[in-house]
Parts: C-alpha cells; sequence; structure tokens
C-alpha cells in the first residue's frame, strides 16, 4: 500500500503481471489524490524568472473513470502526468497513487507512438512485458497475452511487422496496446490523437471508449480538444494559464457517444463558454499580478 508523503508522489510499485486473456483487474481500482500541487521550474539563466507549471491543484479520482485535463499550452497539463508517473517531482504540495486490494500500475501512451523502429510489433510489445517471463514456456505465454491486446486493437496480422512499415494511425493503436497489455490501474494519455488525421482520429476515439469499458482502470487524459473531452470524459478539469483548474465539470452523458449526438455537442458548447471566460479574465489581470501570484508574492 502506498502511502503519501509532503513534496513527493508515493506509487504501489508494479505488480506480478501473468500472462493471459484476461482484461479487467479483478476488482483491484486505483484511487489518486491531487493536494495542493505546485510545480515551479528553476530559471534556466540570469534574468529569467522561475517558470510556474502548476499552481495548487488539487482533486480525486478512482475507480473506474475517465477524467480529462483541458487547457491552453503551458498550462501544466502534461507535467501533471509526468508527476502522477514519477517522471517529475512535486515542489509543493503532494499527489497520493494507491490501489484497493492490490498494488497498482500504471501505463502511459505519449502524443507519438515511441516504437523502437528496429524491433517488430511483438516485439515492441514484449519489451514492456514483466523480465521474469524469460523463461520459454512463459515467453509462449507472453507473446500469446500481447496478441490478444493487437487483436482488441485490430492489428493482430501486425506482429512480425516494423514501425516503419505501419501508418500513423496503426502505430499509435499499438502505443494504446501495449500500455493496456499491462493492465494498468492508472492509464495516462497526453495528446494521443493530436498527430493523427481526423477521421482516424474519430475512429480511435470510439475504439477507445470500448477498450476502456471493459477494463476498471482510472484515465487520466490531456486534451486540448473540449469535443474529444466531452465524448470520453465522465469529468472535464479545465485548466488556466497560471497552472490552476479553473473549473470542475462532471460529464453525466449516456455511453458510448458520438461526436453528433445533441448532447455531446451542447455540453461542449457550455464547457467552451466557461472556457472564452476563463480566457477574458486571464486577459484582463496584469501579467505582473498573475506572476507574482504564482510564485506566492503578494501584489503592490
Amino acid at each position: 500500500m502506498s502511502v503519501e508523503r509532503n513534496g513527493r508522489v508515493r506509487r504501489g510499485s508494479h505488480g506480478v503481471l501473468h500472462a493471459g486473456v484476461y482484461f479487467r483487474n479483478g476488482g483491484v481500482m486505483a484511487q489518486l489524490i491531487a493536494r495542493d500541487v505546485k510545480k515551479v521550474f528553476a530559471s534556466s539563466g540570469s534574468g529569467r524568472k522561475p517558470v510556474v507549471a502548476l499552481n495548487g491543484v488539487s482533486f480525486e479520482a478512482s475507480g473506474h473513470t475517465f477524467v480529462s485535463l483541458v487547457g491552453p499550452s503551458g498550462c501544466g497539463k502534461s507535467t501533471f502526468l509526468n508527476i502522477v508517473s514519477g517522471v517529475e517531482s512535486v515542489t509543493e504540495g503532494s499527489v497520493e497513487l494507491s490501489e484497493k486490494g492490490g498494488e497498482a500500475t500504471i501505463g502511459y501512451v505519449f502524443q507519438d507512438p515511441r516504437l523502437l523502429p528496429w524491433k517488430t510489433v511483438m516485439e515492441n510489445m514484449l519489451y514492456v512485458q514483466p523480465a521474469h517471463g524469460r523463461e520459454k514456456g512463459s515467453r509462449e505465454k507472453q507473446r500469446e497475452h500481447v496478441r490478444y491486446f493487437l487483436d482488441l486493437v485490430g492489428l493482430g496480422r501486425t506482429e512480425s511487422m516494423f514501425p516503419g512499415q505501419l501508418s500513423g494511425g496503426m502505430q499509435q493503436r499499438v502505443g494504446i496496446a501495449r500500455a493496456l497489455s499491462i493492465r494498468p490501474h492508472v492509464l495516462l494519455m497526453d495528446e494521443p490523437f493530436s498527430h493523427l488525421d481526423a477521421i482516424t482520429a474519430r475512429g480511435l476515439r470510439t475504439e477507445l471508449q470500448r477498450l476502456w469499458d471493459d477494463t476498471d482502470a482510472t484515465v487520466l487524459f490531456v486534451t486540448h480538444d473540449v469535443m474529444e473531452a466531452v465524448l470520453l470524459s465522465d469529468k472535464v478539469l479545465l485548466m488556466n494559464s497560471s497552472g490552476s483548474i479553473y473549473a470542475d465539470m462532471p460529464i453525466d452523458l449516456a455511453r458510448p457517444r458520438t461526436q453528433t449526438d445533441q448532447e455531446v455537442v451542447s455540453t461542449q458548447a457550455e464547457i467552451l463558454a466557461v472556457f472564452e471566460q476563463m480566457q477574458k479574465e486571464s486577459e484582463q489581470e496584469p501579467e505582473e499580478d498573475r506572476t507574482k501570484a504564482q510564485l506566492g508574492v503578494e501584489a503592490s
């Protein structure tokens, strides 16, 4: 069981993941609690100010839920994912990632597939599987396990192909299958469809809804696309340019959803209206006062 400590992130260690053709985690669900998280990057040179990436971020997510972080570029969305994954540490505050009934594991889907070009699809998938499965019998079980997830994303016939032989959408599907293959309790997704054409991205959003519905995973999803967030999420956290959560908006719509559903369209419009109000308030606030507020200095 992981416990919270101020100024850092504690996560459950990666548990033993046996190969097999099963997807759910048997009721084992993660709980994520962020408390007043602040992240400041030190200045990179003389005369330059520190960069405040996150400023007082607090929220909770647990169980089978899908949370999207939406906001302008540079508001700290990806930084928060990196803190949860352990790539970055917090400057102040705390993040607790624990499990209910077992150890928490994390899967990460990036903007780019990040496949090793000299390895086949099968070899890329096997690369993230547990190191203890090196014996001949265990390795074959892992191959069966990997094939199951490739089949889930419609790529069962590509295992002997190299990334360069796949389209961008197919490569990203491999990236999603790779993350799901470790059966994560928390799935981090950093704008996974942003580099794809509109038709491919639309198909993958539909596919993601289907795949996630068969898991117990908590998903943290970063996007600039409000429609995408409404389509996928149970909750949208709208972040402002100061690195804070401006609005916490639940999305209580039936699933599955399509982007032409009237409720999806109207909810998108409501969130865009809030976003525009946030932008107006940000533009009206003097830059000097905003910087002082971020750094915890009283405005004169």
